[in-house]
């Protein structure tokens, strides 16, 4: 027998594998480094004074949506892109759960669809966040969030973030003992699902009718209930 298509033959399983190895080291430092990079859009804006509570939320969106409840009747809810940014600036940020913490939100409104971006963070290595929703209410009147993709970076993650998202809704479940509507807007979220639009504010009801998005602009529809 040929000696060199011997050595040939017992060398081919082993040039496969050595290129396998190749070839998945070069797709996770890929990933990494698409996980590392940061969406131009996001620009977070530092807190000017974190002791404050946002004076767009207590002068402004607040006041308003409080006395048109008072009225009993329905009414519109105009929510400014920047106006929702500075309410989020000022809560107290990273919220974390186990080694996951959470920080730095801007929210950007554009023609029917919302942008979350945040910064994400894992034992030391940090990634910017992003989920993109195109929220409706469908015909039963329910609020769907129709979330349509999720980034880590600019890496695709939607299924592996849903994944995490549903583990870690299953342990915390404890929690929401206490608040069950919270625990089903919570549960229709991370599965996908359509919920219940109607809240309670200051003892009365009302629903969530309509939503409109454009540039940097949110519209909200209400009826008392």
């Amino acid at each position: 027998m040929d000696k060199t298509a011997t050595t040939k033959r017992n060398c081919h399983p082993l040039r496969w594998f050595w290129t396998l190895c190749v070839l998945l080291a070069l797709l996770t430092a890929g990933g990494v480094f698409l996980c590392r990079q940061s969406p131009r859009a996001y620009q977070p804006r530092p807190v000017e004074k974190p002791e404050q509570v946002s004076l767009y939320l207590t002068h402004q969106l607040g006041p308003d949506f409080y006395n048109q409840v008072q009225l009993d009747e329905p009414f519109e809810l105009r929510v400014q892109q920047d106006g929702l940014n500075d309410i989020l600036r000022n809560w107290p940020w990273p919220q974390k759960a186990g080694n996951v913490a959470f920080s730095d939100p801007v929210v950007l409104f554009e023609e029917q669809v919302i942008y979350l971006m945040g910064t994400l963070e894992y034992k030391g290595i940090s990634t910017i966040l992003t989920i993109i929703a195109s929220p409706v209410i469908d015909a039963e009147g329910n609020l769907s969030l129709n979330i349509d993709s999720i980034w880590l970076g600019k890496l695709p993650a939607k299924t592996l973030i849903t994944n995490l998202a549903q583990y870690a809704f299953q342990q915390s479940l404890p929690e929401f003992e206490n608040e069950p509507q919270l625990e089903e807007i919570v549960r229709s979220i991370i599965y996908g699902q359509a919920f219940n639009s109607t809240f309670e504010i200051s003892g009365r009801h009302v629903k969530v009718t309509q939503i409109t998005l454009e540039s940097k602009l949110l519209t909200l529809q209400f009826d008392p209930e």
